[in-house]
């Protein structure tokens, strides 16, 4: 990267820059350029928004994902104890 980098350079190396994988200089050199291009700074803004909703997304499915066992094995720990043939009161 030069000294200051061009929108190109930005946009190739913004997930870098968001993955803390740029030296100092060039970390340095991103925010001067971000400073002084708008365009640029909503690209990041934009690709950060991105970034956070995935992962929440993806925490969601997985605390989802966990309820989902947790009620199964509550569902046939019901039916164990239930008398054979009947069906425990969660069971549709």
């Amino acid at each position: 990267m030069k000294m200051m980098p061009s929108c190109r350079e930005i946009t190739e190396r913004a997930s870098d820059y968001l993955d803390q994988n740029l030296s100092p200089w060039q970390r340095a050199a991103f925010r001067m350029h971000l400073l002084m291009c708008v365009y640029c700074r909503r690209h990041m803004k934009h690709l950060d928004l991105t970034v956070a909703t995935l992962a929440r997304i993806a925490a969601e499915k997985k605390a989802r994902g966990s309820d989902d066992i947790q009620r199964i094995v509550e569902l046939l720990k019901q039916q164990a104890d239930s008398p054979a043939g009947q069906k425990g009161e969660d069971c549709r």
